[in-house]
């Protein structure tokens, strides 16, 4: 049964601006405390927790957008914003992001025995629900995703503490009371009786009848994640899945962790790299004084720099050798790690791990994911075509060469960057893109939500002890429609200790919460017992809400997003480049999933969806931010900011440069990926080396080289076995969206309610290809609501942009 998902990390790589009331930066930051007060005043109802509309005419939008850039760019504002806060609380404590145990150290494990305790109160009603009557077992969907979410309440919240948190003492009770939460998870695992009662549950026709749309996707997900877990099994095979399962987690973790090269060192001599030579010498520690070379570490940036700027292709090929290299043991740990996965998927009845994994993805199979990958592969063949022959013809010029010379997979990343120069030279070097204050891109933020969905941005109430470090912002999502539907933290910059990058983390997701029936879990679960309730840890406090137009009260979405920007400062405030701002829309569109992806199923809600699904909104996001009419939204009005639509799409040519390459590299390690989690992982003759070497040959643009094996070197096997080509896939839909829905509007309200009518709001419980379908509607909706090859097949000749 799985209760818990990851959160969700992105997967890719000065001027102040004007504010709208005319105040330049400076001027901003030395108003006065009774000013800022003022000003504090003027936009209260930005802050505010209640439900109440919001205004609708724009000067009222405009202030609050400028006072929601305001508390992430002027900490003076922010400050005497959470002393206002502190005076209202009384300057009464609550516990880490609202969470009344996280007040201590001591809170993180009576929070964790509460909700096992609790949990095993709704396993034992669910165990008794046959005896219990018809009404019991009408509820047993219901209770499973009781028993999600209390667990999930505190080992969500305790994963992101455990990576966020700034205290050493705080992170180490997380990950105690993360553990133990996991301890029990694996209990649940190894226990058939919940399995029995549901497959019961979803037998009776008469029950099914009654589910509603998300009721019953919640159920086949709980039947599926019982039966991935190989819990349906007989005593003995299911004892053996257990087994694989354990040798699985410990030969991944060694696989990720250990350092896989076979060469660890290599010598240089410094003469033979010219004036790189030179510059890596000054660097006394990588020089040997007895034989005056060079000794570098095969996974130091210097020997990256080697690849990119020596002009010496022996010193280049023997660099590259060395760095995918691999040692027999990891490759022997690879292959254990293939065929263990194997032989656990063919104990549940499947012929290999990928046919396992892709059962309930939109690919659902693996012919599914090869015919998209080969379509793709064929569909971006003139894009990689185009880009070897650049390198073909800098390499020619170089070498003063008479015909075009191959490219060698050594020569690859040194040809682009002499081609780099070259074109430097004749068209000038890539436009400036200019820089974004912190609070200019979130307000920016709130005012696109606030065109495509009616929703914007407010800073949060905060109550002290609330937030983990100050630099922590607190954002509530006010929908102009239903209200407050939901809470974003914003943990944005880099730090020590924070082991955290770019990432959306769930913290608790959206369920309707006013029919939960707790006070009859004792009664239930012990069922002509009188147990009282004197016995049992009180339940876990839940929040509820009311969102205007819809019946009952429900638990609204609450998420943490993550990055590692730098903060340094330019006049007090983080600035940030595109590309920075481009993996803050990619999170926010993770975020906007959650915010939207509102179910009564806490199971189906947000982002918990398929993993092939997952990623589409927030890759749709990307696009956006480099659209003329989007741009402007982060400049405070500033027209002279924004740059020109020729100068973004000259920036972006520039930077998408031998992306062709880059997408076929992409689609070779998808093929990998599947081709090891193929039946081929448990026959008697597999090799992971020759799979490599051949993959490369047939469908990658360099030559494969001997004695290399860089797959040693990739750790998303294991965190994404037999899924990798999902953001591939992604990517292409996002794309198709992006052409048909927002490319000539990007900011038109018909097409984002539909996007979130059609898409979002589901979260999981709807056939995505449903949604994709429904969202592109025409002919695009007759290829795709039939999720089969062809459909894959369809996506994959949509292609991706480069």
């Amino acid at each position: 049964m799985s209760v818990s998902r990851p959160c969700f990390r992105s997967l890719r790589p000065r001027q102040l601006l004007r504010t709208t009331n005319h105040n330049t930066p400076f001027q901003l930051l030395l108003l006065s405390l009774s000013q800022q007060q003022q000003q504090q005043r003027r936009y209260r109802h930005a802050s505010t927790l209640s439900n109440t509309k919001l205004h609708e005419s724009s000067s009222n939008h405009d202030s609050t957008h400028e006072y929601l850039r305001l508390i992430f760019d002027d900490k003076n504002i922010w400050n005497q914003q959470l002393k206002e806060f502190t005076n209202k609380h009384n300057n009464e404590k609550v516990g880490l992001l609202g969470n009344p145990h996280f007040t201590s150290i001591e809170g993180f494990e009576y929070a964790a025995q509460q909700a096992i305790q609790r949990a095993q109160l709704i396993v034992e009603r669910i165990w008794h629900a046959p005896e219990n009557g018809r009404s019991e077992m009408r509820r047993v969907v219901k209770n499973l995703d009781r028993l999600s979410d209390t667990l999930c309440s505190v080992i969500d919240l305790a994963e992101f503490l455990r990576n966020a948190h700034p205290g050493e003492e705080t992170m180490e009770a997380a990950n105690k009371a993360y553990m133990d939460l996991c301890f029990y998870m694996n209990t649940l695992n190894t226990d058939t009786r919940m399995h029995k009662v549901l497959a019961q549950v979803l037998a009776d026709q008469t029950i099914v009848k009654e589910f509603t749309a998300d009721e019953h996707a919640a159920a086949i997900v709980f039947l599926r994640d019982f039966e991935k877990s190989g819990i349906h099994l007989p005593t003995k095979q299911r004892e053996k899945f257990v087994e694989l399962s354990d040798r699985i987690i410990q030969l991944g973790r060694e696989f990720v962790q250990r350092d896989p090269r076979g060469v660890h060192h290599i010598k240089i001599d410094p003469k033979a790299l010219n004036g790189l030579g030179q510059s890596l010498g000054r660097n006394s520690s990588l020089m040997n004084k007895e034989d005056g070379l060079l000794q570098l570490s095969t996974d130091s940036y210097e020997c990256q720099m080697i690849l990119k700027y020596a002009d010496n292709d022996q010193v280049r090929r023997q660099v590259y050798e060395a760095i995918n290299s691999a040692n027999q043991e990891s490759v022997s740990i690879l292959e254990y790690l293939m065929k263990a996965r194997g032989e656990l998927a063919n104990l549940v009845g499947k012929s290999s791990f990928a046919e396992l994994q892709l059962q309930d993805k939109m690919a659902k199979s693996p012919a599914n994911v090869d015919a998209f990958l080969r379509t793709l592969l064929r569909h971006q063949e003139p894009a990689s075509e185009h880009d070897i022959r650049l390198l073909q013809e800098t390499k020619q010029r170089a070498m003063r060469l008479s015909t075009l010379p191959s490219v060698n997979a050594w020569d690859r990343d040194y040809y682009m960057h002499v081609y780099d120069v070259l074109n430097r030279q004749t068209q000038g070097p890539a436009p400036h893109m200019p820089y974004f204050s912190v609070g200019s891109v979130m307000q920016g933020l709130s005012r696109l939500f606030n065109h495509l969905y009616g929703i914007q941005f407010v800073p949060g109430d905060v109550s002290p002890g609330e937030l983990w470090h100050d630099e922590v912002r607190k954002l509530d999502v006010l929908c102009e429609q239903e209200g407050k539907i939901g809470t974003i933290y914003c943990d944005l910059y880099s730090r020590a200790g924070k082991t955290t990058n770019a990432a959306h983390y769930t913290v608790r997701t959206s369920r309707r919460v006013d029919d939960d029936d707790t006070e009859n879990d004792i009664r239930f679960a012990f069922p002509q017992q009188n147990v009282a309730k004197e016995n049992f840890m009180p339940p876990i406090p839940q929040t509820a809400s009311t969102i205007r137009g819809r019946h009952g009260l429900y638990q609204l979405p609450v998420i943490a997003l993550t990055c590692d920007f730098n903060n340094t400062k330019n006049n007090g405030t983080a600035m940030l480049s595109m590309f920075e701002i481009e993996t803050l829309f990619h999170e926010m569109g993770h975020a906007m999933h959650s915010m939207l992806g509102q179910t009564d199923f806490h199971n189906v809600a947000g982002t918990r969806c398929a993993t092939d699904f997952v990623e589409l909104p927030s890759i749709l996001m990307e696009h956006f931010l480099w659209h003329p009419e989007v741009i402007p939204l982060l400049s405070n009005g500033s027209k002279q900011q924004a740059p020109s639509a020729n100068k973004i799409q000259s920036y972006l040519q520039q930077r998408k440069r031998f992306n062709g390459i880059e997408t076929n590299s992409q689609i070779v390690m998808a093929l990998l990926d599947q081709q090891y989690h193929s039946n081929m992982a448990t026959t008697n003759d597999f090799s992971s080396i020759k799979i490599w070497h051949d993959l490369q040959d047939d469908v990658g643009l360099f030559q494969s080289v001997p004695g290399t094996m860089w797959p040693v070197q990739f750790g998303h096997l294991f965190g994404y076995g037999a899924g990798y080509y999902s953001y591939l896939f992604d990517r292409t839909v996002a794309r198709r969206i992006w052409q048909k829905c927002f490319m000539k509007d990007p900011l038109n309200r018909e097409q984002g309610q539909v996007f979130r009518d059609k898409l979002l709001q589901w979260g999981g419980a709807r056939d995505p290809w449903q949604c994709v379908a429904d969202v592109l509607g025409e002919e695009d909706a007759e290829l795709l609501t039939s999720g089969d090859e062809n459909s894959m097949r369809t996506v994959g000749d949509w292609g991706i942009d480069v």
